[in-house]
C-alpha cells in the first residue's frame, strides 16, 4: 500500500500556457528540493480558452501532476478553487490562484517543516515580480521581454537566481517583517481551508476579484492555526500575462475599484487592512535573496522606530478575533 501524500498543490491557469508550464515545472520534483515526487501532487486545473496548455508537455514534468480542464462561465477562478480543493488526496494544501507564479526550490521542502512544527500551520511565500519595475508601472515590460529575460538567467539549473531580475510584489512593498496583505502562494491544512469556506464563489469579478486577499486574512485570524510561517530565502514569481492588477492600461484604478469595494464590505471600515500578525521567518536565505532581507529589515528598521515614537504596539494581532463581518445581509 502506497504512503499517503504529504501536500497536494492546486494550481488554477487560464490563457497562460507558457506561463504555467514554467510554474509546474517549477513546483515539480525536477526543481524542488528534498521532497520526492511520490509524496506530493500538482492538480492542475485550467479554465478553457482558446489559448491551453499542451497537456503532453505539462505531464511529462511528473508523474503527480494531475490535469483537469473545466468550462467556465464567469470570470472569476473560485469555482475552479473549490473544485481543486474537491480533488486533493493530502490533508496540508498549497494554493496558487495564479497558475503564473513560479517558484524557488525549497519551496515544498519548508512547507513540509511547517506542517510538521503544527498541522494548522499557515506557511506563506512571499511574492515577487519578475522585471526590474511593477509590471503595472512599466510599460515597456513584455513577454517577450520576460522571456529573454528569464533565458539570460539559467533558472532551471538555478531557480535563486530567480531573485536577480525580479522587484518585491506591489501587496507587500515593505517586505516580509510587515503585515502581509495577500500571499499567491499559501499552505494550510484542508480543515483551515474548510474552515474559512473554501473559496467564496461571491467573489465573482475578473481574477477573482480580491478573493486571495479575503482567503489569506481568514486564514490568518484562525484560533486553531498558530503559526504563520513566512520564507525569507525563498519567493512565488509572478510572469506577465497581461492580468487586470499588473498591466499598465489608463483604467487599471476604474477597473479595480469595484474588486475592492466588494472586498471591504465583507470587513468593515473603508478600506481593507493587512492581516495584523507577526509571522515566524522559516529557511535559509541565500545569496541571491539577500538584498531583499536587507531591504526588509530596513523596512522593519523604520516601523519599529515609528511604533516606538508612537507609543504603539508593534503587532497589534488579528489573531483569535472575530473573522469578518456578515455582508449581503
Amino acid at each position: 500500500m502506497k504512503a499517503p501524500l504529504k501536500i497536494s498543490v492546486i494550481v488554477i491557469v487560464y490563457r497562460m500556457p507558457r506561463q504555467a508550464i514554467n510554474t509546474i515545472y517549477s513546483l515539480s520534483a525536477l526543481h524542488q528540493r528534498n521532497i520526492k515526487e511520490e509524496e506530493y501532487e500538482i492538480i492542475v486545473v485550467e479554465n478553457r480558452s482558446e489559448n491551453m496548455i499542451d497537456q503532453q508537455q505539462l505531464l511529462a514534468l511528473g508523474k503527480n501532476i494531475r490535469y483537469f480542464s473545466r468550462e467556465e462561465s464567469g470570470h472569476s477562478p473560485a469555482a475552479a478553487i473549490n473544485y481543486g480543493f474537491s480533488l486533493c488526496r493530502a490533508d496540508y494544501i498549497g494554493l496558487l490562484i495564479d497558475g503564473a507564479r513560479m517558484v524557488t526550490p525549497r519551496v515544498l521542502e519548508y512547507a513540509l517543516q511547517a506542517k510538521s512544527i503544527d498541522k494548522n500551520s499557515i506557511f506563506a511565500v512571499p511574492g515577487y515580480n519578475l522585471g526590474a519595475e511593477k509590471q503595472h508601472i512599466d510599460s515597456h515590460y513584455s513577454e517577450e521581454k520576460e522571456i529573454r529575460l528569464l533565458s539570460k538567467t539559467n533558472w532551471q539549473q538555478n531557480g535563486y537566481r530567480l531573485f536577480d531580475i525580479a522587484n518585491i510584489g506591489e501587496a507587500n512593498p515593505r517586505g516580509f517583517f510587515q503585515p502581509f496583505m495577500e500571499n499567491n502562494c499559501l499552505f494550510s491544512s484542508l480543515g483551515s481551508y474548510e474552515n474559512i469556506g473554501f473559496a467564496d464563489e461571491n467573489f465573482h469579478f475578473l481574477g477573482g476579484g480580491g478573493l486571495n486577499l479575503h482567503m489569506f486574512r481568514l486564514l490568518g485570524t484562525l484560533a486553531n492555526a498558530p503559526y504563520l510561517f513566512v520564507t525569507p530565502g525563498e519567493g512565488s514569481f509572478h510572469q506577465y500575462h497581461g492580468g487586470v492588477s499588473t498591466t499598465p492600461r489608463a483604467d487599471r484604478e476604474e477597473i479595480l475599484a469595484p474588486p475592492r469595494k466588494q472586498l471591504v464590505s465583507y470587513w468593515g471600515g473603508d478600506t481593507f487592512k493587512a492581516l495584523q500578525r507577526e509571522p515566524f521567518l522559516l529557511g535559509a536565505v541565500n545569496s541571491h535573496a539577500q538584498k531583499f532581507l536587507l531591504y526588509s529589515s530596513q523596512r522593519a528598521l523604520k516601523r519599529f522606530e515609528r511604533k516606538t515614537r508612537n507609543n504603539e504596539p508593534f503587532w497589534p494581532s488579528d489573531f483569535k478575533q472575530k473573522r469578518y463581518t456578515e455582508h449581503f445581509s
